[in-house]
């Protein structure tokens, strides 16, 4: 069997076992980054400060070693050692322009190339050591250290005596910039001994390490000068200045750290914003059908799940910069004051990832159903509230609480499930840390010559490593979180309308203008909806909808106002397929009154103003009053600003519906749309409601869809539809007696007991 046979029989026993394999995991992981990189999309209008965020937690990582260098120069300057080099001594050797043995890289390759003389420069070193030297560096009974430190010592004795550069000698050679500056300049001193190193190190680039630069060198001889000042056995103002180097880190650490947390901070409020703006703009862009198929519960969940993400930019951000550069000055900082003991000490690290990688996937997991749980208990108190008619008139009080409480329970055991993955390999990390610790002193036992400094500055920069090595691991688990909630967020940023705003929109004009459904077929899924409707409404002229549930009466009002958009024929309005105007410039033209009336919790007066923003008093009193509904409103405390409620719960239901027709006077559209408008009224309200409509209704082109045919007698054309056929039109007194759908289902409504 080949290789490739042999990968993808593992690929799918892996997928029927269930198990993820590397592919699988890998895919995931890419997924998870995509995930972080679309929500950090959201932040670059505010770029400049997350970039200085960004720049001050690589400051505040940085302060870390500076603190540990503190301490160990106040307690090795509090408690001197006897013989032990200052810190201003160590630092004046690091910035000697000498080579020090950790400068060969391989010393046993470089003493090859000089005893065989692979260059000119390999044999004019050679040349330049006494037959002593070596007969030393080749003698097999010396040391691989003792050699190293000879050959390191035999090559500054040449680095200081004199200029080994000449033209033949480096020819083929390419010289660094510098070294060829320093050559123009016929250099003196330690400009010397520095092109001496830089040409050797040209010669020999991977057994010599070039020299640090001037800038590096010059610091470190400036900060050993000033050390040397503030010896604090002679000044005491330099003694002060050293003991108050603890504090001055630890605040210089504390604004960094601030800083840093307040700018991320800022820039995730803000991100989030944005993203739960443009997630409610996009929503109502999306089509009548995607609301059909999305429960209210459900939508409104995936705004509370925006929450999660803030963390992930804030806290990320904030983990991803400052807490690697801590980890890596300190490890820096460990390795050239104690390499040997920091070997030893994080020889556990590569340990402390298992706990990671063993509980990142339980998180995804918990946190995936814990989110589903969220979105279910949503649901459930949407129908709960909004029903809750219904609830209580069927004694349903139990049935939804038992729901309830099963859907928290179920939440809480993810929840509990999720927070012993997160927390459980804190604890495993810190255990394998001390074990780390452990052996430390262990080698401490044996090897006890370090210096109180030495000691402190060692165990606190072990300690200080830890912390940012946890957060990094909590970090998978908010990136896991996160992309658990996002996932459903990115869903709906990525759903498309159905019904497409044309590229170019031409303008549309509806006054006085016919109304056409021209051979349009309309379907929900696979269920037939309409088939084949032809039908035009005059200009003016009142146009009634009859037929039983499920006619398709809707279905035709929806087509008009682009709810949706027909498969098969095409809706005009003067001609012109109202799919080529834009949806607004369509709708600003229609105005609508349906049977179930949508107020806000707001006041009477902005609720009317729906229909036509910025109208004056004026014309808000107009309409109210052609609505029959200015009395009940100068009845009602504050009048026009009286507040209604939730759906406009303060008012009755015919009060609402002259409020809705109030709102369509308003508004002043040329055509009109009503949609069983008096269907759910009493008698008395449905005459004074009707009334309200009579006058709406003039010089406008409406389309009336009504169960109560006594508000339709007067129609200028009835339309019976069945099974999403048009079967019959006419007026009343053409249809009353043709027998047909019209006449039964008058006769119905309309049909008395008469006396036996």
């Amino acid at each position: 069997m080949t290789r490739a046979k042999i990968f993808f029989a593992v690929l799918r026993d892996t997928k029927k076992s269930g198990l993820p394999c590397k592919a699988t995991l890998i895919c995931r992981r890419v997924k998870h980054f995509a995930c972080l990189f679309k929500l950090l999309s959201f932040t670059r209008p505010y770029r400049g400060r997350m970039v200085l965020g960004i720049i001050i937690g690589f400051l505040a990582g940085l302060t870390n070693p500076i603190l540990m260098g503190s301490v160990k120069l106040v307690v090795d300057q509090v408690f001197p050692t006897p013989g032990k080099p200052t810190l201003s001594q160590q630092i004046g050797r690091a910035a000697a322009p000498s080579l020090a043995p950790a400068d060969i890289k391989n010393a046993a390759l470089l003493i090859g190339k000089l005893q065989q003389g692979t260059n000119a420069v390999s044999r004019f070193v050679w040349g330049q050591l006494t037959l002593e030297t070596r007969q030393q560096l080749t003698s097999t009974n010396l040391s691989p250290a003792d050699r190293q430190v000879l050959l390191t010592q035999s090559l500054n004795q040449i680095l200081t005596n004199g200029s080994i550069y000449e033209p033949n000698r480096f020819l083929g050679l390419s010289l660094p910039k510098e070294a060829r500056r320093l050559i123009a300049r016929n250099p003196q001193g330690p400009d010397l001994v520095r092109l001496n190193w830089l040409l050797l190190a040209a010669a020999h680039p991977s057994e010599i390490a070039k020299p640090r630069s001037a800038i590096t060198n010059g610091m470190m001889r400036w900060v050993s000068r000033v050390l040397n000042r503030l010896d604090p056995g002679s000044f005491t103002l330099g003694k002060m200045l050293i003991l108050f180097s603890i504090p001055m880190a630890m605040l210089l650490r504390g604004v960094f750290t601030y800083l840093n947390t307040y700018l991320m901070n800022w820039v995730s409020i803000r991100a989030i914003t944005d993203l739960r703006i443009k997630l409610f703009s996009h929503l109502l862009t999306l089509d009548a059908g995607f609301f059909n198929r999305n429960s209210t519960g459900e939508l409104m969940s995936r705004f509370t799940e925006i929450n999660f993400l803030q963390g992930l930019i804030s806290s990320s951000m904030v983990i991803l910069i400052r807490e690697p550069i801590t980890i890596i000055s300190l490890l820096a900082y460990l390795l050239y004051q104690q390499p040997m003991l920091t070997c030893i000490t994080l020889s556990v690290l590569p340990l402390t990832i298992l706990p990671f990688v063993f509980y990142s996937l339980k998180v995804r997991r918990a946190s995936q159903g814990m989110y589903m749980q969220v979105s279910d208990m949503g649901k459930l108190l949407h129908e709960t509230f909004t029903g809750y008619r219904v609830v209580k008139a069927y004694n349903l009080e139990n049935r939804m609480v038992d729901e309830f409480r099963k859907t928290s329970g179920l939440t809480v055991s993810f929840f509990m499930r999720m927070l012993r993955s997160i927390e459980l390999p804190g604890p495993l990390i810190e255990f394998l840390g001390a074990l780390g610790v452990t052996a430390f002193f262990i080698y401490l036992t044996f090897h006890a010559d370090k210096t109180p400094g030495d000691l402190l500055a060692f165990v606190g920069s072990i300690f200080l490593m830890y912390a940012p090595i946890k957060n990094l691991v909590r970090l998978n688990t908010q990136i896991e979180q996160a992309n658990a909630a996002s996932q459903f967020i990115f869903q709906l940023l990525d759903a498309r309308s159905n019904v497409a705003e044309p590229v170019q929109p031409k303008p549309l004009s509806a006054v006085a203008a016919p109304i056409q459904f021209d051979n349009v077929s309309f379907a929900y899924d696979e269920k037939k909806a309409l088939e084949n409707i032809r039908l035009t409404l005059a200009p003016g002229k009142v146009v009634a909808l009859v037929g039983g549930s499920g006619s398709g009466k809707t279905t035709l009002a929806n087509l008009l106002l682009r709810f949706f958009d027909p498969q098969q024929g095409a809706v005009r309005i003067n001609g012109m397929d109202i799919r080529e105007a834009s949806t607004s410039d369509l709708r600003r033209q229609i105005a609508v009154v349906t049977q179930e009336v949508m107020l806000f919790n707001d006041t009477i007066r902005n609720n009317i103003l729906v229909g036509r923003p910025g109208a004056t008093d004026e014309e808000i009193v107009a309409a109210a009053r052609a609505a029959n509904a200015h009395d009940f409103i100068m009845e009602k405390p504050g009048g026009y600003d009286a507040l209604i409620g939730e759906r406009g719960v303060a008012l009755s239901g015919g009060q609402r519906q002259r409020l809705a027709i109030a709102r369509a006077i308003l508004k002043d559209a040329p055509i009109l749309v009503l949609d069983e408008a008096t269907s759910a009224l009493d008698t008395e309200s449905e005459r004074v409601v009707q009334a309200a409509l009579d006058r709406l209704m003039q010089d406008r082109t409406t389309l009336v869809i009504a169960h109560r045919l006594s508000t339709i007698q007067n129609a200028d054309l009835i339309v019976a539809l069945e099974q999403g056929h048009i079967v019959e039109t006419g007026t009343h007194a053409e249809l009353g007696h043709s027998g047909g759908v019209y006449q039964r289902l008058y006769e119905l409504q309309f049909k008395t007991q008469t006396a036996p």
